[in-house]
Protein backbone atom coordinates (compact mmCIF):
# COMPACT_ATOMS: atom_id res chain seq x y z
CA UNK A 1 0.00 0.00 0.00
CA UNK A 2 1.36 3.50 -1.13
CA UNK A 3 2.49 5.92 2.03
CA UNK A 4 1.74 9.05 -0.24
CA UNK A 5 -1.31 11.24 -0.02
CA UNK A 6 -3.69 11.97 -2.70
CA UNK A 7 -2.29 15.54 -2.63
CA UNK A 8 0.95 13.95 -3.44
CA UNK A 9 -0.03 11.78 -6.13
CA UNK A 10 -2.13 14.34 -7.88
CA UNK A 11 0.41 16.56 -8.03
CA UNK A 12 2.83 14.76 -9.50
CA UNK A 13 4.18 15.98 -13.24
CA UNK A 14 2.62 13.68 -16.01
CA UNK A 15 5.09 13.21 -19.40
CA UNK A 16 2.76 12.42 -22.77
CA UNK A 17 4.97 12.31 -25.91
CA UNK A 18 7.57 15.56 -25.30
CA UNK A 19 4.84 17.43 -23.30
CA UNK A 20 5.00 17.60 -19.28
CA UNK A 21 1.99 18.35 -17.52
CA UNK A 22 2.61 19.85 -13.61
CA UNK A 23 0.03 17.94 -12.05
CA UNK A 24 -2.61 15.07 -12.81
CA UNK A 25 -5.67 16.93 -12.25
CA UNK A 26 -7.43 18.55 -15.65
CA UNK A 27 -10.14 20.33 -17.27
CA UNK A 28 -12.01 18.62 -19.82
CA UNK A 29 -13.43 19.75 -22.93
CA UNK A 30 -17.20 21.61 -22.25
CA UNK A 31 -19.32 23.40 -24.42
CA UNK A 32 -20.04 26.37 -22.01
CA UNK A 33 -17.10 28.82 -23.57
CA UNK A 34 -19.74 31.16 -25.28
CA UNK A 35 -17.70 31.88 -28.56
CA UNK A 36 -18.81 34.52 -30.63
CA UNK A 37 -21.48 34.16 -33.60
CA UNK A 38 -18.97 33.84 -36.10
CA UNK A 39 -17.02 31.12 -33.94
CA UNK A 40 -14.16 32.87 -32.72
CA UNK A 41 -12.94 32.72 -28.95
CA UNK A 42 -14.51 35.81 -27.01
CA UNK A 43 -13.59 37.19 -23.86
CA UNK A 44 -15.53 35.33 -21.73
CA UNK A 45 -13.64 32.20 -23.59
CA UNK A 46 -10.32 32.84 -22.36
CA UNK A 47 -11.98 34.12 -19.01
CA UNK A 48 -13.01 30.46 -18.53
CA UNK A 49 -9.91 28.97 -19.35
CA UNK A 50 -7.30 31.62 -17.71
CA UNK A 51 -9.72 30.97 -14.15
CA UNK A 52 -9.35 27.42 -14.50
CA UNK A 53 -5.94 27.94 -15.09
CA UNK A 54 -5.65 29.69 -12.41
CA UNK A 55 -6.72 27.28 -10.09
CA UNK A 56 -5.02 24.89 -10.60
CA UNK A 57 -5.44 23.04 -13.49
CA UNK A 58 -2.47 20.91 -15.25
CA UNK A 59 -4.20 21.07 -18.53
CA UNK A 60 -7.45 22.54 -20.15
CA UNK A 61 -8.94 21.25 -22.89
CA UNK A 62 -10.98 24.20 -25.16
CA UNK A 63 -14.32 22.26 -25.84
CA UNK A 64 -17.55 23.04 -27.69
CA UNK A 65 -15.13 23.45 -30.88
CA UNK A 66 -15.67 21.77 -34.48
CA UNK A 67 -13.22 21.34 -37.53
CA UNK A 68 -15.35 21.95 -40.14
CA UNK A 69 -17.58 24.16 -41.71
CA UNK A 70 -20.05 21.02 -41.71
CA UNK A 71 -20.00 20.48 -38.21
CA UNK A 72 -20.05 24.05 -37.32
CA UNK A 73 -23.49 24.13 -39.28
CA UNK A 74 -25.12 20.85 -37.95
CA UNK A 75 -24.09 21.23 -33.64
CA UNK A 76 -26.82 20.77 -31.56
CA UNK A 77 -24.73 23.11 -29.39
CA UNK A 78 -23.86 26.85 -30.86
CA UNK A 79 -22.19 28.32 -31.89
CA UNK A 80 -18.71 27.25 -31.74
CA UNK A 81 -15.19 27.60 -31.37
CA UNK A 82 -13.94 26.83 -35.17
CA UNK A 83 -10.63 25.77 -36.42
CA UNK A 84 -12.46 25.17 -40.40
CA UNK A 85 -10.34 27.83 -41.89
CA UNK A 86 -6.70 29.65 -41.83
CA UNK A 87 -8.68 32.92 -40.77
CA UNK A 88 -9.46 31.40 -37.43
CA UNK A 89 -5.89 30.76 -36.34
CA UNK A 90 -5.33 34.59 -35.26
CA UNK A 91 -8.00 34.09 -32.67
CA UNK A 92 -6.81 31.06 -31.32
CA UNK A 93 -3.41 32.07 -31.25
CA UNK A 94 -4.56 34.90 -28.94
CA UNK A 95 -6.79 32.20 -26.68
CA UNK A 96 -3.69 29.76 -26.19
CA UNK A 97 -1.08 32.77 -25.35
CA UNK A 98 -3.46 34.61 -22.75
CA UNK A 99 -4.44 31.00 -21.16
CA UNK A 100 -0.18 30.10 -21.05
CA UNK A 101 0.17 34.06 -19.81
CA UNK A 102 -1.07 32.91 -17.20
CA UNK A 103 2.11 32.00 -16.13
CA UNK A 104 0.62 28.99 -14.42
CA UNK A 105 2.60 26.42 -16.87
CA UNK A 106 -0.88 25.00 -18.00
CA UNK A 107 -0.82 23.28 -20.87
CA UNK A 108 -3.82 23.96 -23.74
CA UNK A 109 -5.45 21.31 -25.90
CA UNK A 110 -7.65 21.50 -28.82
CA UNK A 111 -10.30 19.34 -29.13
CA UNK A 112 -11.69 18.45 -32.92
CA UNK A 113 -14.82 17.01 -33.93
CA UNK A 114 -15.49 16.56 -37.65
CA UNK A 115 -18.91 16.13 -37.32
CA UNK A 116 -21.62 15.38 -35.03
CA UNK A 117 -22.64 11.99 -36.85
CA UNK A 118 -25.97 10.49 -35.07
CA UNK A 119 -26.42 13.86 -32.86
CA UNK A 120 -26.36 16.22 -35.70
CA UNK A 121 -28.89 18.53 -36.55
CA UNK A 122 -29.85 18.46 -40.44
CA UNK A 123 -30.20 22.59 -41.38
CA UNK A 124 -30.37 24.74 -44.82
CA UNK A 125 -31.20 21.41 -46.59
CA UNK A 126 -28.11 19.54 -45.10
CA UNK A 127 -28.63 16.32 -44.45
CA UNK A 128 -26.45 14.40 -41.73
CA UNK A 129 -24.91 11.25 -41.57
CA UNK A 130 -22.59 8.62 -39.24
CA UNK A 131 -21.52 5.13 -39.93
CA UNK A 132 -24.68 3.66 -40.32
CA UNK A 133 -28.27 5.25 -40.46
CA UNK A 134 -29.57 4.76 -36.64
CA UNK A 135 -31.21 7.21 -34.78
CA UNK A 136 -30.42 7.91 -30.93
CA UNK A 137 -33.15 7.38 -28.76
CA UNK A 138 -32.33 10.65 -26.06
CA UNK A 139 -32.08 9.08 -22.94
CA UNK A 140 -34.21 5.72 -23.51
CA UNK A 141 -31.65 4.21 -21.26
CA UNK A 142 -31.61 6.22 -18.42
CA UNK A 143 -31.16 10.43 -17.83
CA UNK A 144 -29.29 12.05 -15.15
CA UNK A 145 -30.19 13.18 -11.94
CA UNK A 146 -32.43 16.12 -12.32
CA UNK A 147 -32.41 15.83 -16.35
CA UNK A 148 -35.63 15.25 -17.89
CA UNK A 149 -36.95 14.72 -22.07
CA UNK A 150 -41.14 15.21 -21.75
CA UNK A 151 -42.00 12.52 -24.26
CA UNK A 152 -38.84 11.35 -25.19
CA UNK A 153 -36.93 12.57 -28.42
CA UNK A 154 -35.48 10.70 -30.98
CA UNK A 155 -33.41 12.00 -33.29
CA UNK A 156 -33.64 12.69 -37.02
CA UNK A 157 -32.04 9.53 -39.15
CA UNK A 158 -28.71 10.17 -40.81
CA UNK A 159 -27.63 8.51 -44.01
CA UNK A 160 -24.85 6.39 -44.38
CA UNK A 161 -21.34 8.03 -44.77
CA UNK A 162 -19.85 7.27 -48.18
CA UNK A 163 -16.30 6.19 -48.34
CA UNK A 164 -15.55 10.26 -50.45
CA UNK A 165 -17.47 11.62 -46.92
CA UNK A 166 -15.49 10.15 -44.72
CA UNK A 167 -11.94 10.45 -46.72
CA UNK A 168 -12.68 14.38 -46.50
CA UNK A 169 -13.89 14.76 -43.12
CA UNK A 170 -10.14 13.21 -42.31
CA UNK A 171 -8.36 15.41 -44.84
CA UNK A 172 -10.96 18.37 -42.50
CA UNK A 173 -9.54 17.05 -39.58
CA UNK A 174 -5.84 16.82 -40.94
CA UNK A 175 -6.30 20.86 -41.53
CA UNK A 176 -7.41 21.75 -38.34
CA UNK A 177 -4.93 19.76 -36.53
CA UNK A 178 -2.49 21.91 -38.72
CA UNK A 179 -4.30 24.91 -37.49
CA UNK A 180 -4.12 24.14 -34.02
CA UNK A 181 -0.42 23.53 -33.88
CA UNK A 182 -0.14 26.57 -35.39
CA UNK A 183 -2.18 28.57 -32.59
CA UNK A 184 0.25 27.06 -30.22
CA UNK A 185 -1.85 24.54 -28.81
CA UNK A 186 0.10 22.07 -26.86
CA UNK A 187 -2.12 19.00 -27.42
CA UNK A 188 -4.42 18.21 -29.84
CA UNK A 189 -7.43 15.51 -28.94
CA UNK A 190 -10.01 14.16 -32.06
CA UNK A 191 -13.54 13.27 -30.14
CA UNK A 192 -14.81 10.17 -30.85
CA UNK A 193 -17.47 9.56 -28.00
CA UNK A 194 -20.90 10.04 -27.54
CA UNK A 195 -23.09 9.31 -30.39
CA UNK A 196 -20.94 11.70 -32.54
CA UNK A 197 -19.64 10.75 -35.78
CA UNK A 198 -16.02 8.87 -35.44
CA UNK A 199 -17.51 7.10 -32.41
CA UNK A 200 -20.76 5.61 -34.53
CA UNK A 201 -18.08 3.51 -36.58
CA UNK A 202 -16.37 1.78 -33.36
CA UNK A 203 -19.48 -0.17 -31.84
CA UNK A 204 -21.21 -2.70 -33.84
CA UNK A 205 -24.57 -0.73 -31.53
CA UNK A 206 -24.54 2.40 -34.09
CA UNK A 207 -21.70 0.54 -37.28
CA UNK A 208 -23.92 -2.16 -39.05
CA UNK A 209 -21.79 -1.46 -41.96
CA UNK A 210 -20.89 -4.15 -44.41
CA UNK A 211 -17.64 -2.69 -46.24
CA UNK A 212 -14.01 -2.25 -44.95
CA UNK A 213 -15.67 0.44 -42.34
CA UNK A 214 -17.94 -2.04 -40.96
CA UNK A 215 -17.87 -5.84 -39.03
CA UNK A 216 -14.15 -6.51 -37.64
CA UNK A 217 -12.65 -4.58 -34.65
CA UNK A 218 -9.80 -3.62 -37.85
CA UNK A 219 -12.60 -2.28 -40.33
CA UNK A 220 -14.08 -0.31 -37.45
CA UNK A 221 -11.32 1.04 -36.09
CA UNK A 222 -9.79 1.99 -39.97
CA UNK A 223 -11.74 5.56 -40.26
CA UNK A 224 -10.00 6.85 -36.94
CA UNK A 225 -6.81 5.09 -37.12
CA UNK A 226 -6.34 6.30 -41.14
CA UNK A 227 -7.46 9.89 -39.45
CA UNK A 228 -5.00 9.59 -36.35
CA UNK A 229 -2.19 8.49 -39.09
CA UNK A 230 -2.71 11.31 -41.20
CA UNK A 231 -2.77 13.74 -38.50
CA UNK A 232 0.28 12.14 -37.11
CA UNK A 233 2.16 12.52 -40.02
CA UNK A 234 1.14 16.45 -40.41
CA UNK A 235 1.84 17.56 -36.89
CA UNK A 236 4.67 15.34 -36.71
CA UNK A 237 6.39 12.98 -33.95
CA UNK A 238 6.17 15.30 -30.98
CA UNK A 239 2.91 16.99 -30.43
CA UNK A 240 0.51 14.55 -27.86
CA UNK A 241 -2.22 13.72 -29.52
CA UNK A 242 -5.59 11.92 -28.10
CA UNK A 243 -8.99 10.46 -28.49
CA UNK A 244 -11.81 10.88 -26.92
CA UNK A 245 -14.04 8.16 -26.53
CA UNK A 246 -16.67 6.23 -25.02
CA UNK A 247 -15.46 3.48 -22.68
CA UNK A 248 -19.01 1.31 -22.75
CA UNK A 249 -22.28 1.41 -24.62
CA UNK A 250 -24.40 0.72 -21.34
CA UNK A 251 -27.19 -0.18 -24.10
CA UNK A 252 -28.65 -3.62 -24.72
CA UNK A 253 -26.92 -5.17 -27.56
CA UNK A 254 -24.01 -2.58 -27.28
CA UNK A 255 -20.31 -2.26 -26.89
CA UNK A 256 -19.17 -3.05 -23.52
CA UNK A 257 -15.10 -2.11 -21.97
CA UNK A 258 -13.43 -5.09 -23.82
CA UNK A 259 -14.87 -4.40 -27.05
CA UNK A 260 -14.25 -0.69 -26.93
CA UNK A 261 -10.35 -1.14 -25.34
CA UNK A 262 -9.66 -3.76 -28.39
CA UNK A 263 -11.06 -1.15 -31.34
CA UNK A 264 -8.81 1.86 -29.28
CA UNK A 265 -5.89 -0.65 -29.60
CA UNK A 266 -5.56 -0.85 -33.12
CA UNK A 267 -5.77 2.99 -33.59
CA UNK A 268 -2.81 3.77 -31.32
CA UNK A 269 -1.35 1.57 -34.02
CA UNK A 270 -1.40 4.78 -35.68
CA UNK A 271 0.40 7.29 -33.41
CA UNK A 272 -1.98 7.56 -29.83
CA UNK A 273 -0.58 9.44 -27.20
CA UNK A 274 -3.26 9.40 -24.60
CA UNK A 275 -7.10 8.25 -24.39
CA UNK A 276 -9.32 10.44 -22.60
CA UNK A 277 -12.53 8.27 -21.51
CA UNK A 278 -16.07 9.27 -20.72
CA UNK A 279 -19.15 6.47 -20.03
CA UNK A 280 -22.49 5.58 -21.83
CA UNK A 281 -23.58 7.58 -24.85
CA UNK A 282 -26.57 9.94 -25.36
CA UNK A 283 -28.92 6.73 -24.79
CA UNK A 284 -27.59 5.99 -21.92
CA UNK A 285 -26.70 9.75 -20.46
CA UNK A 286 -27.36 8.39 -16.48
CA UNK A 287 -23.93 6.33 -17.02
CA UNK A 288 -22.32 9.03 -18.88
CA UNK A 289 -23.58 12.10 -16.80
CA UNK A 290 -23.43 10.22 -13.23
CA UNK A 291 -23.38 11.43 -9.53
CA UNK A 292 -20.43 8.94 -8.47
CA UNK A 293 -17.57 9.30 -7.90
CA UNK A 294 -15.57 6.39 -9.49
CA UNK A 295 -18.01 4.06 -11.38
CA UNK A 296 -16.50 3.94 -14.71
CA UNK A 297 -13.30 2.13 -11.74
CA UNK A 298 -16.13 0.04 -10.25
CA UNK A 299 -16.25 -1.32 -13.41
CA UNK A 300 -13.79 -2.06 -14.76
CA UNK A 301 -13.98 -0.30 -17.57
CA UNK A 302 -9.96 1.97 -17.44
CA UNK A 303 -8.97 -1.57 -16.33
CA UNK A 304 -9.80 -3.15 -19.87
CA UNK A 305 -7.82 -0.46 -21.83
CA UNK A 306 -4.80 -0.36 -19.71
CA UNK A 307 -4.79 -4.16 -20.26
CA UNK A 308 -5.10 -3.35 -23.73
CA UNK A 309 -3.21 -0.20 -24.52
CA UNK A 310 -0.41 -1.10 -21.90
CA UNK A 311 1.82 1.99 -20.28
CA UNK A 312 2.46 4.05 -23.50
CA UNK A 313 -0.81 5.30 -23.45
CA UNK A 314 -1.70 8.08 -21.36
CA UNK A 315 -5.71 7.21 -20.30
CA UNK A 316 -7.47 9.87 -18.33
CA UNK A 317 -11.10 8.76 -16.72
CA UNK A 318 -13.20 11.30 -16.15
CA UNK A 319 -16.44 11.34 -13.37
CA UNK A 320 -13.68 10.93 -10.35
CA UNK A 321 -13.94 14.14 -8.07
CA UNK A 322 -13.15 12.38 -5.20
CA UNK A 323 -9.60 12.73 -5.21
CA UNK A 324 -8.60 9.38 -2.92
CA UNK A 325 -10.03 7.59 -5.52
CA UNK A 326 -8.56 8.98 -8.44
CA UNK A 327 -5.11 9.01 -7.06
CA UNK A 328 -5.11 5.04 -5.93
CA UNK A 329 -6.22 4.40 -9.25
CA UNK A 330 -2.50 6.97 -10.69
CA UNK A 331 -1.09 4.69 -7.88
CA UNK A 332 -1.86 1.46 -9.19
CA UNK A 333 -1.14 1.87 -12.72
CA UNK A 334 -4.33 2.03 -14.01
CA UNK A 335 -4.76 5.43 -14.94
CA UNK A 336 -2.56 8.27 -15.29
CA UNK A 337 -4.68 11.47 -14.48
CA UNK A 338 -8.12 12.58 -13.56
CA UNK A 339 -10.27 14.63 -16.00
CA UNK A 340 -13.02 16.87 -14.29
CA UNK A 341 -15.85 19.05 -16.08
CA UNK A 342 -19.18 19.67 -13.64
CA UNK A 343 -16.29 19.59 -10.50
CA UNK A 344 -14.30 22.32 -11.97
CA UNK A 345 -17.42 24.53 -12.63
CA UNK A 346 -18.10 24.45 -9.01
CA UNK A 347 -14.79 24.92 -8.01
CA UNK A 348 -12.25 26.27 -10.07
CA UNK A 349 -9.74 25.89 -7.36
CA UNK A 350 -10.32 22.14 -7.16
CA UNK A 351 -7.03 21.46 -8.08
CA UNK A 352 -4.80 23.81 -5.55
CA UNK A 353 -7.07 22.62 -3.26
CA UNK A 354 -6.18 19.24 -3.73
CA UNK A 355 -2.56 19.29 -4.24
CA UNK A 356 -1.95 21.55 -1.43
CA UNK A 357 -4.19 19.38 1.22
CA UNK A 358 -7.12 21.87 1.70
CA UNK A 359 -9.75 19.26 0.61
CA UNK A 360 -12.09 20.73 3.65
CA UNK A 361 -12.20 23.57 1.54
CA UNK A 362 -13.74 22.15 -1.66
CA UNK A 363 -17.34 23.58 -2.97
CA UNK A 364 -18.13 19.74 -3.79
CA UNK A 365 -20.43 19.68 -7.49
CA UNK A 366 -23.69 18.20 -6.24
CA UNK A 367 -25.05 17.16 -9.70
CA UNK A 368 -28.36 18.96 -9.33
CA UNK A 369 -27.21 19.20 -13.14
CA UNK A 370 -28.67 22.96 -13.44
CA UNK A 371 -25.57 23.49 -15.87
CA UNK A 372 -26.63 20.50 -18.06
CA UNK A 373 -30.02 21.45 -18.54
CA UNK A 374 -28.91 24.81 -19.30
CA UNK A 375 -26.36 23.56 -21.91
CA UNK A 376 -29.49 21.34 -23.57
CA UNK A 377 -31.91 24.36 -23.75
CA UNK A 378 -29.68 26.73 -25.12
CA UNK A 379 -29.50 29.02 -22.11
CA UNK A 380 -26.41 30.33 -20.73
CA UNK A 381 -24.04 27.93 -18.77
CA UNK A 382 -24.02 29.39 -15.18
CA UNK A 383 -23.15 27.09 -12.10
CA UNK A 384 -25.82 27.64 -8.64
CA UNK A 385 -22.97 26.72 -6.55
CA UNK A 386 -20.31 28.99 -7.61
CA UNK A 387 -22.00 32.89 -8.79
CA UNK A 388 -18.44 33.75 -10.82
CA UNK A 389 -19.03 30.70 -13.38
CA UNK A 390 -20.40 31.90 -16.59
CA UNK A 391 -19.47 35.35 -15.69
CA UNK A 392 -15.59 35.22 -15.70
CA UNK A 393 -15.91 37.95 -18.00
CA UNK A 394 -17.82 41.34 -17.70
CA UNK A 395 -18.72 40.74 -21.36
CA UNK A 396 -20.58 37.50 -20.73
CA UNK A 397 -23.36 36.80 -21.76
CA UNK A 398 -26.20 36.50 -18.92
CA UNK A 399 -29.81 34.80 -18.22
CA UNK A 400 -32.73 36.65 -17.83
CA UNK A 401 -34.93 35.77 -14.87
CA UNK A 402 -37.28 34.21 -17.38
CA UNK A 403 -34.82 32.06 -18.59
CA UNK A 404 -34.12 31.06 -14.87
CA UNK A 405 -37.06 30.10 -14.06
CA UNK A 406 -37.19 27.97 -17.52
CA UNK A 407 -34.50 26.10 -16.29
CA UNK A 408 -35.80 25.27 -12.45
CA UNK A 409 -38.75 24.22 -13.92
CA UNK A 410 -36.99 21.74 -16.34
CA UNK A 411 -35.50 20.45 -13.48
CA UNK A 412 -38.57 19.63 -11.44
CA UNK A 413 -39.75 16.77 -11.17
CA UNK A 414 -43.45 16.78 -10.55
CA UNK A 415 -43.39 19.49 -13.30
CA UNK A 416 -41.85 17.15 -15.67
CA UNK A 417 -43.87 14.66 -14.79
CA UNK A 418 -46.88 16.75 -15.94
CA UNK A 419 -45.29 17.80 -19.08
CA UNK A 420 -44.05 14.10 -20.02
CA UNK A 421 -47.61 13.18 -19.85
CA UNK A 422 -49.30 15.54 -21.74
CA UNK A 423 -46.52 15.05 -24.76
CA UNK A 424 -47.06 11.00 -24.51
CA UNK A 425 -50.56 11.89 -24.66
CA UNK A 426 -49.96 14.42 -27.94
CA UNK A 427 -47.67 11.95 -29.71
CA UNK A 428 -50.16 8.87 -29.42
CA UNK A 429 -53.16 11.68 -30.88
CA UNK A 430 -50.46 12.33 -33.08
CA UNK A 431 -49.69 8.50 -34.17
CA UNK A 432 -53.45 7.78 -34.87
Amino acid sequence: MSTRTPAEILGQPLTINKLTLKNRVILGPMAVLQPTEDGRPSDQSIAFLARRAKGGAGAVFVGGSVATARAFRESPFSPNIRYDDDAFIPDLTQLVDEVHATGTGVAVFAQLFPAFGRMGVPRDGHGISSASPKSVDMGGFGLPDNVYIPGGRITPLPNEATVEEIKELEQAVVDAARRAKAAGFDGIEIAAHMCYFYSSFLSPLANFRTDEYGGSVENRARALKDAVAAVRLEIGPDVALGLRLSANDHVPGGQGPDGFAAVTAEIAKAGLDFVALTDGNYESMKDNVTSESGKMLREGEPQAFRAALGPQVALFVSSTPDPAQAAAAIEDGTIDATMLARQLLADPDYPNKVIEGRQAEIVWCDHANSCMRRLILQVPVQCHLNPEMGRESPSSKRSNAGQNLFIWAAGNPLLMAIADKAARAAQKRKAR
